[in-house]
């Protein structure tokens, strides 16, 4: 058997970023992220809620500054998937499926730092 000859980092389609750190709300509930891409977000879940295998809907979405501002979210609408649970560490490894045109504006506009053309707040 052939081994890769590349490193797991090197075949990622999008780069991960650990700051800043990202409020997402599913279901009501606000979760913050540990990293994320476009791909995927890995995010805080002390008690557990998101089992592996769910489905979800991210509805808003808040960069660091309007989370500590106590601004509304963002209105976006992300669809994904939990694709592991870690108990141990307390956090949930979700795979996006989709991202809609306001949650892409706002996720560029952080990674490229500049000021995103932001959707309709929830």
């Amino acid at each position: 058997m052939k081994k890769p000859t590349r490193k797991t980092e090197d075949r990622r389609r999008h780069d991960r970023r650990l700051q800043p750190q990202l409020y997402l709300r599913i279901a009501g509930a606000v979760y913050r992220t540990v990293e994320w891409s476009y791909g995927g977000l890995v995010i805080e879940d002390y008690d557990g809620h998101l089992p592996t295998g769910a489905l979800l809907q991210i509805d808003g979405l808040a960069d660091e500054e309007t989370y500590r501002d106590a601004h509304p979210p963002y209105q976006v609408d992300i669809r994904a998937r939990v694709v592991r649970v870690m108990p141990e560490r307390q956090h949930a490894v979700l795979s996006c499926l989709k991202i809609d045109d306001a949650a892409y504006r706002i996720l560029s506009g952080i990674e490229n730092e500049t000021p995103a053309v932001m959707a309709g707040r929830a």
